[in-house]
């Protein structure tokens, strides 16, 4: 078996393979609950949606008849390889009635130089047979969870300083759930101190998909004298990849 380390090194590699094959377009349905306890507020949203892979752009029909427009595939891209660093902006398209909301996910830079992509690594190349090469990860600590198996390895991951240091993200790596078969994730959660995010993956016509997530955000009011926790859930679900678009503004 390989160290945790090494794992996770194979798993973002082979993640990162699978988000390269994306098809260039994908048609989906998909439904959202929003909850807000404090509020005693609650939401379905239930939409059509068909993105345009490269550059994330999506027509979005509220269902059953309602408004239709163009924004970013919602809520996260069915393709969207979270073993990435990257920022998740949730806002209202009508803040007055607390209508529409829009969602975009924004992919970073791995490293200094390069484009934004999701993680991928290089392995060295050991210089003589005797050699032996060392891998660790720079910014984690990786080790396998006891509830590992021959057919699920489940990876937990803890952030370093390396990471955290002066770093104002609101949440890390914590779990990353694969497929031994594939070494691709099937689940990948994100936590922080007010932040939980859970990506469920499947594969559907040989494409990685997102098929469930789950993301729970506390916000704060000023001096921390309150605060507010919001929950979305989301399930996806009538895959289809088009050759071409039915809509004609995302050819």
């Amino acid at each position: 078996m390989l160290t945790a380390d090494a794992e996770f090194r194979t798993v973002a590699n082979a993640a990162f393979a699978a988000w390269q094959q994306r098809p260039p377009y994908i048609a989906y349905h998909v439904d959202v609950d929003v909850e807000v306890p404090a509020l005693k507020q609650s939401r379905r949203i239930e939409r059509a949606v068909e993105a345009r892979t490269r550059d994330d752009l999506a027509v979005l029909q509220d269902l059953p008849r309602g408004a239709n427009q163009l924004g970013h595939a919602f809520p996260v891209p069915p393709s969207f390889d979270a073993l990435s660093y990257f920022r998740i902006d949730f806002r209202l398209g009508d803040p007055i009635r607390q209508h529409n909301p829009l969602t975009a996910v924004t992919v970073l830079p791995p490293a200094p130089g390069l484009a934004p992509q999701p993680l991928r690594f290089s392995d060295p190349v050991p210089s003589g047979p005797d050699v032996v090469v060392v891998m660790t990860l720079r910014n984690y600590y990786a080790q396998y969870a006891p509830d590992s198996t021959d057919r699920i390895a489940h990876i937990v991951m803890h952030a370093l300083p390396a990471l955290t240091r002066d770093n104002d993200s609101s949440f890390y790596i914590q779990d990353v759930y694969v497929d031994t078969a594939t070494d691709l994730p099937t689940r990948i959660v994100y936590s922080g101190p007010a932040t939980d995010f859970t990506l469920d993956y499947t594969v559907v016509e040989n494409h990685w998909l997102i098929d469930h997530v789950r993301y729970t955000r506390t916000i704060f009011a000023p001096l921390h004298i309150g605060q507010t926790t919001f929950t979305t859930e989301a399930t996806y679900s009538a895959f289809a990849f088009p050759a071409t678009p039915a809509d004609p503004r995302l050819k």
